[in-house]
C-alpha cells in the first residue's frame, strides 16, 4: 500500500499517477507484487498527532514523523509462514516531491496521452521509489527486516511544517445599543463564508457578556449554516439584581474572576479557528460599573503572547486587546461624532480600533448612502486614514420585524422566515462591506501591538498589573478549555448569594434590570 500524507488541497490528484505508474512498473517486470499494489491518501490536519498514528503505531519496522510534507510511505503488509502477519514501513525521501506530483500529472494529461520528457524531480521520485521498494523485499518477493539506512536529505537546514496561524479574533461594538451589532457580526460571518475561503468549522462567535438572554437570530443563522462554535450568552450575564449584588460582594465574584472566564471562553473557541467574531454588549462603556465593560472584555479575550524581556524561568505572558469593529448610524455628522466619542474610549484603554461600519442607512434623500458614504469616506482620508469605513448597509424592510429576535418564533414556518430573512442580510452586508479588508486590518493591528511591545513595562495584563509565574498559580478547571486558568495564590472564596436569590430580591425590590 502507497501511503501519500499531505497537508495541501488538489494533492490527492496529482498523486495518483506516481502510484500507477509504481504498480506498472512492477507488472512490467512480472512480479507477482504488481497487482497487490494500492493506494491511499492521507490528508492531516494541524496535529502532528496524526502522523504519528500513521507511522509510529507499527511494531516491527515503526517509523518516526516525517519532518517535511507532503511524504510518500511504503506500507507492506506480509503474511508470514505462522499465519501471522508484519507491517513494515517506508519513507521514500525525495526531494522536490511536490514538483514531481506536478510534473507527473502534467505528463499523464498531455494531448492524446503521448508521454513527455520526464523532469529532474520525476527522474528522482523513481529513483527514491526504487530505492525505497529494495528495502522492502529481496529480488523473489521476501519480505525484508528494518535495515538503518543513510538518508539523502540535507540535514543542515531541514523543512519545518508552518504552524497555523493564531484564530483573528474581531470585536464588534457599537455606538449606542440596538445598533445592530449581532446582525452585523451574523453579516460578517455569513459574508465570510461566501468568500469560500473559509468553511464553517473555521468560523467561531461569542458573545462573552450579555444582558440579554433570549434567542437571537445570529444563533439560528449559525445552526442553519453548520458554524459549530457559536456561544450566544457568554460567562458575564447582567441579569436582574446583579450590579448591586455585585457592588456589595455577594456575587462572590470579582472583575478579575469574571474577566478571566471570558478570557477562558474566547481561548477555548479559537482553537483550530481562522476567525473569532466577538460580540459586544450595549455601548462600549456598558459594564464598567463592575468592571467589565466592552474595552475591558476586548483586553481580556485576546490572544496570548510572551512578553518581551521574561525568561524561560519567569514566563510572563500578556494579551493583545481585540481590534475593535464600531458600529455606526446612519448620517454624517452625528454618525461621526458618535464613533469618536466611542473609538476614544476605547483607545484611551489602549485598544486598536479598526474603523466602523455605518448601519441602516437611508435609500434615498439628503442623508442617503450615497450622498453620506462620499461624505465619511471624505472624512477619514483627510482627518483619520489610519481608519475606514468599512461599509455601508442600507435599510432592509423584510427585516423590520425579524432583524434580531426570534423569541417568538415558535413554528417552523416562522423560524424559516426568519433564516430567509438573515440570508438576505447577509446577501446584501456581503455586497455592501470588504470583509477581507476587516480581517487583513485586525491581522495587521495585533501583529502590530506585538511588534511595538519591546519591554515588559509598555502594556497590561487584563488585570492591569504584571504577574509572572512565581505569583501565581496554574489550575485546571472543570471546562472544556485546554488553556490553563491562572489565579492569584491570594484569591479566596467568600460568601456568596445563589443568581436566583439575588433576582428574587431584585424583583421584590422593583429592580427593572441588571
Amino acid at each position: 500500500c502507497c501511503s501519500i500524507v499531505q497537508e495541501c488541497e488538489g494533492l490527492h490528484h496529482a498523486a495518483v499517477p506516481i502510484v500507477e505508474k509504481l504498480r506498472c512498473d512492477l507488472l512490467k517486470e512480472e512480479t507477482s507484487m504488481g497487482n497487490n499494489v494500492v493506494y491511499l491518501t492521507v490528508k492531516v490536519d494541524d496535529d502532528d498527532e496524526c502522523i504519528d498514528v500513521c507511522t509510529r503505531s507499527f511494531q516491527d519496522g515503526g517509523l518516526e514523523v516525517p519532518p517535511e510534507l507532503p511524504c510518500i510511505l511504503l506500507l507492506v503488509h506480509h503474511p508470514t509462514n505462522d499465519g501471522n502477519a508484519k507491517m513494515r514501513v517506508e519513507h521514500v525521501e525525495c526531494p522536490n516531491l511536490e514538483q514531481a506530483f506536478i510534473d507527473t500529472f502534467e505528463d499523464t494529461e498531455s494531448e492524446y496521452g503521448k508521454p513527455t520528457t520526464s523532469s529532474i524531480a520525476v527522474e528522482n521520485l523513481t529513483s527514491s521509489l526504487k530505492e525505497a521498494w529494495s528495502r522492502l523485499f529481496d529480488a523473489r518477493g521476501n519480505l525484508l527486516p528494518p535495515q538503518p539506512k543513510q538518508s539523502k536529505r540535507n540535514t543542515s537546514a531541514p523543512k519545518r511544517r508552518v504552524k497555523p496561524e493564531p484564530a483573528i479574533r474581531i470585536f464588534v461594538a457599537g455606538d449606542k445599543s440596538q445598533v445592530g451589532k449581532s446582525s452585523i457580526c451574523m453579516g460578517l460571518l455569513g459574508a465570510l463564508l461566501k468568500t469560500d475561503k473559509y468553511a464553517p468549522s473555521d468560523l467561531a462567535y461569542i458573545k462573552p457578556a450579555t444582558q440579554c438572554e433570549a434567542i437571537q437570530l445570529v444563533e439560528e443563522f449559525c445552526k442553519h449554516r453548520g458554524i459549530t462554535s457559536c456561544v450566544p450568552i457568554g460567562p458575564i450575564v447582567y441579569y436582574k439584581g446583579f450590579t448591586r449584588s455585585f457592588l456589595k460582594g455577594e456575587t462572590g465574584e470579582s472583575s478579575e474572576d469574571l474577566l478571566q472566564k471570558a478570557s477562558e471562553a474566547v481561548d477555548t473557541l479559537a482553537i483550530g479557528k481562522k476567525v473569532v467574531i466577538i460580540d459586544g454588549v450595549g455601548y462600549p462603556a456598558v459594564g464598567s460599573i463592575t468592571g467589565t465593560d466592552n474595552a475591558s472584555v476586548a483586553k481580556a479575550c485576546g490572544r496570548l503572547f510572551a512578553a518581551p524581556g521574561s525568561t524561560t524561568a519567569t514566563p510572563e505572558l500578556e494579551r493583545v486587546p481585540v481590534p475593535v469593529l464600531l458600529i455606526g448610524k446612519s448620517g454624517v455628522g452625528d454618525a461621526i461624532d458618535s464613533f469618536n466619542i466611542n473609538a476614544t474610549y476605547f483607545s484611551h484603554r489602549n485598544v486598536p480600533v479598526l474603523g466602523a461600519i455605518f448601519n441602516k442607512m437611508n435609500l434615498g434623500g439628503f442623508y442617503s448612502l450615497e450622498n453620506c458614504k462620499e461624505a465619511i469616506d471624505m472624512y477619514f482620508d483627510k482627518f483619520q486614514p489610519d481608519k475606514r469605513a468599512y461599509g455601508y448597509i442600507p435599510q432592509i424592510p423584510e427585516l423590520t420585524n425579524a432583524r434580531e429576535h426570534v423569541a417568538s418564533m415558535s413554528e417552523e414556518d416562522q423560524l424559516k422566515g426568519a433564516i430567509k430573512s438573515a440570508d438576505l442580510f447577509v446577501e446584501t452586508f456581503a455586497e455592501h462591506v470588504n470583509v477581507d479588508a476587516i480581517v487583513d486590518a485586525a491581522r495587521k493591528a495585533t501583529l502590530s501591538y506585538i511588534q511595538s511591545t519591546t519591554s515588559p513595562q509598555n502594556s497590561e495584563t487584563v488585570s492591569g498589573a504584571k504577574r509572572s509565574i512565581e505569583e501565581s498559580e496554574v489550575i485546571q478547571t472543570n471546562s472544556q478549555s485546554k488553556h490553563p486558568r491562572i489565579v492569584q495564590k491570594s484569591e479566596t472564596p467568600g460568601f456568596a448569594l445563589s443568581r436566583e436569590q439575588i433576582e428574587a430580591m431584585a424583583a421584590a425590590s422593583g429592580a427593572a434590570g441588571g
